[in-house]
């Protein structure tokens, strides 16, 4: 890891002036993805706040192999994310070098993490209702289908690929507005070189698609699964790749006998680029599951709705549907026949819901609106 050593500055630091901005250390969240620190700083013009940012920073110069290596992928970051130019992701403003480092400048997107919101349902044990989940997912599918159809000036395809969407990527402001955030481990083919890719660990393992799992291809559609297995949780609590009642041993049992090798292969590969968790069970899951099982986690979701994601979570890339546009406008279909829903009723089902969650939490003096006020990062670090 390039930088995973201690805070460089105390809070109320101010760590560079840009034009009329000074930008001042709230909190530091520790490593990032790639070694770098990731912090949380106010920004003020005149003195006066002016909402805050996320800073990603290296140390400057980059001396070693690995400060080098963590350069080179936050400058792709930056180049990158000046093609993502859409209201449903999250924007990076841009490099700054100050002060014996070097600053990559993200929006701090407030509000709540769906991670959080499924967090404030179960306090009161009331999920949010299926029109919010399919706005949700029309706005990230629309969000897809800007990324992954992105071109270069010379008219030639990007392939962006997220890699990396989870619950704690896709966040829902205080107004209601839906952004996909933190394209840090995306992959992508950038004018002037052959791939731009983060090799190692990208997401959480619990929320990587078949085919990342076990070892083959990703493209655009693995988004799209990947997205398809977050609305599920967000809107029932399940999880496709988690089989709680069976045990691991009858998980290997529907594996073939042919392929037992090359699956125990592709365990200890994900072990070791996931930084030595334990993937044995989902990657069994993803290995094995079936449509019959996609129709297990979706019970209870309007038969519309399960249309949809019978389609999303195939097993085959190639089932799948062909692209997140396609996927954005049956979603739109859908919620539209249920009589629309807009980002108004996405806010007040909010508030409602941290309303339900406080008075669930009565003995707590903070109740969860305190839990709902910290989440207010738009990147979070990997652990040390």
């Amino acid at each position: 890891m390039a930088y995973a050593g201690a805070p460089w500055f105390p809070p109320g630091t101010v760590l560079f002036s840009r034009g009329k901005s000074t930008y001042e250390l709230v909190e530091d969240l520790g490593p990032g993805h790639h070694g770098e620190r990731v912090l949380v700083a106010r920004r003020r013009v005149n003195g006066d706040a002016r909402g805050k940012v996320i800073l990603k920073a290296l140390p400057l110069p980059a001396v070693s192999p690995e400060l080098k290596l963590a350069r080179k992928r936050l400058e792709e970051e930056v180049r990158l994310a000046s093609y993502l130019r859409h209201p449903n992701i999250a924007r990076v403003h841009g490099m700054h070098k100050a002060r014996g480092a070097l600053y990559v400048i993200s929006e701090c997107v407030t509000g709540c993490s769906l991670n959080t919101l499924v967090e404030v349902a179960l306090t009161h044990g009331r999920y949010f209702p299926e029109s919010f989940m399919l706005y949700v997912g029309t706005q990230v599918a629309g969000a897809l289908a800007h990324a992954h159809s992105c071109q270069s000036e010379k008219g030639m395809p990007l392939n962006i690929v997220h890699r990396a969407i989870d619950p704690v990527r896709i966040r829902v402001t205080l107004a209601g507005e839906v952004k996909l955030t933190d394209f840090g481990l995306a992959s992508a083919r950038l004018p002037g070189q052959r791939s731009t890719r983060r090799p190692g660990a990208r997401g959480e393992v619990y929320w990587a698609s078949p085919e990342a799992l076990l070892g083959q291809p990703e493209d655009a559609r693995s988004d799209l699964f990947t997205l398809g297995m977050v609305l599920v949780e967000f809107a029932t609590g399940r999880h496709l790749l988690s089989a709680p009642t069976l045990l691991t041993g009858e998980l290997w049992a529907l594996i073939p006998e042919g392929e037992r090798e090359r699956l125990g292969g592709a365990i200890a590969r994900v072990q070791d680029e996931w930084g030595g968790v334990d993937p044995e069970d989902t990657l069994l899951r993803a290995a094995t599951f079936t449509p019959a099982d996609v129709d297990a986690v979706t019970q209870g979701l309007s038969e519309p709705t399960r249309v949809v994601l019978r389609e999303l979570l195939r097993r085959e890339p190639a089932e799948r549907y062909p692209s997140a546009l396609a996927l954005q406008e049956d979603l739109a279909r859908v919620l539209r026949e249920r009589g629309g829903y807009s980002p108004k009723n996405a806010a007040d089902e909010i508030q409602a819901a941290v309303k339900r969650a406080g008075e669930a939490l009565a003995d707590d003096e903070d109740g969860a609106q305190s839990a709902f006020c910290v989440d207010t990062i738009t990147t979070e670090p990997s652990p040390p």
